[in-house]
């Protein structure tokens, strides 16, 4: 009698346990049959989902899938500022090669140099690299955990299921489920989905990788009442000396790990002859990166082949080349593209 009464206390338990694990097995099913993040399965195209996606990781898979009919022999680094750059404006300098944008967001310059060593273990011809930094990515010596931000295994050297374990993770976390699970109910965008739900469609070319920005398209449409109404992703009330019209040099950010990690770099462009050209963005924000930086980056890339254009000048002086005050338009990093190899000319 007392053996079956404990199986009974027993069943019940498992009972209660398992509706008690419901809610989670249910959503564990969603995560694995709807795969939010893209990584769980592969896909031929990765231009239009409707969740914000790790770039990194995506970007790869792209290089991966287009690399046996594309012979993408030139690439395009770095952080989010990258949309400035569409590949076909930087091929018209580069007699025939092909680009693919490999970017990551906040990517740190030991994210690039990850990059750069699977492209070489994977055999690519790696014959032109541009660079688009700034101080926080050169000042990142390590690779960045979160899943937004971690490599894909091929290129980190972590295991498949610590890098699943990442996404799955951040699946159950409310800031992500709770916006995701509304959208995927209502099909409708609410603003504290930012950053989590993808609003606008299409935001990348399925084969180069280019940025597909749709404030783009609302400049177009606004004109001048677009930088009216967005005034205030522009200020910095914080900062009192934020674009005051003087001077600012920033902190160093380059030392002893960076410095390792730049050399590993330059050793790698130079073994495949890469012609390499680094851009420091021109940020809103008007601070000048610092000369010493400046100084190191063309110890190891050339005085000709590292273009500085943080500060006051004549782009970050204008307002019409942002969308706002994190990232700039193509229309600027075209000027840019055809100021340096201009200057490359002379």
């Amino acid at each position: 009698m007392k053996k079956k009464n404990e199986r009974s206390a027993a069943m019940r338990f498992i009972l209660k346990l398992f509706i008690f694990l419901i809610p989670f097995i249910s959503l564990l099913a969603v995560y694995f049959l709807n795969d939010p993040f893209m990584v769980l399965k592969h896909y031929d195209r990765y231009d239009n989902s409707p969740v914000m996606l790790n770039e990194s990781y995506i970007g790869w898979q792209m290089y991966m899938n287009n690399r046996d009919s594309i012979a993408f022999d030139s690439f395009i680094m770095g952080n989010s500022c990258t949309m400035a750059y569409p590949c076909r404006e930087w091929e018209k300098y580069l007699n025939g090669g092909r680009a693919i944008r490999l970017f990551g967001n906040a990517e740190s310059i030991a994210a690039i140099c990850k990059k750069l060593q699977a492209l070489e273990e994977n055999g690519a011809e790696i014959k032109n690299l541009l660079l688009i930094l700034d101080k926080e990515s050169l000042g990142k010596d390590q690779l960045l955990n979160g899943h937004n931000y971690v490599l894909p295994p091929a290129l980190s050297g972590i295991s498949n299921f610590s890098f699943q374990e990442k996404f799955c993770q951040a699946f159950f976390f409310p800031n992500f489920l709770l916006p995701y699970l509304d959208y995927k109910i209502f099909h409708q965008y609410r603003p504290y989905m930012k950053g989590v739900i993808n609003p606008y469609g299409v935001v990348r070319d399925p084969v180069t990788n280019d940025a597909i920005n749709p404030r783009e398209e609302m400049i177009q449409r606004e004109g001048e009442a677009y930088w009216e109404s967005h005034k205030k992703e522009f200020q910095k009330t914080r900062d009192p000396n934020y674009r005051n019209g003087k001077y600012r040099k920033g902190e160093p950010f380059l030392w002893q790990a960076q410095i390792e990690l730049l050399e590993e770099i330059s050793q790698i462009c130079r073994k495949h002859n890469t012609s390499v050209k680094i851009i420091i963005s021109p940020d809103y924000s008007q601070i000048s990166i610092n000369p010493a930086d400046v100084e190191i980056l063309k110890r190891f890339f050339g005085d000709t082949n590292v273009f500085d254009f943080s500060g006051i000048n004549e782009y970050t002086n204008d307002i019409h080349n942002y969308y706002e005050r994190g990232h700039y338009r193509p229309i600027l990093g075209t000027k840019l593209l055809k100021r340096i190899y201009q200057e490359d000319k002379n």
